[in-house]
């Protein structure tokens, strides 16, 4: 998604990543990964129970997840993976996002 943000906001969406960090870690995570889009600490993890991603010792930490939410705050789309490495591409968020409009 970094490498394509401006698609993202060429639809009018915005991209925001939450890492379920201290602002320190997922600070160094983030500028390592040299993401620009906005980002968010959520040490408590108080956003990732909001939407019920869960963590688990089976998927080796953190279970990702890819949420579609309106200006309203109705998520529109939600995919969660069982593993870190199960997120829909790129190309598969924005046809859910176009299919949105």
């Amino acid at each position: 998604m970094r490498d394509r943000y401006s698609e993202f906001t060429e639809r009018g969406a915005e991209v925001v990543a939450i890492a379920p960090d201290t602002l320190e870690s997922a600070r160094s995570f983030f500028d390592g990964e040299e993401i620009t889009f906005p980002r968010l600490a959520d040490p408590d993890r108080e956003v990732f129970r909001m939407y019920d991603v869960k963590s688990a010792m089976i998927s080796l930490g953190q279970r990702p997840g890819l949420f579609i939410v309106d200006k309203d705050g109705v998520v529109r789309y939600a995919h969660l993976g069982f593993q870190q490495w199960e997120i829909p591409s790129v190309d598969e968020t924005l046809a859910e996002l176009d299919a949105l409009s």
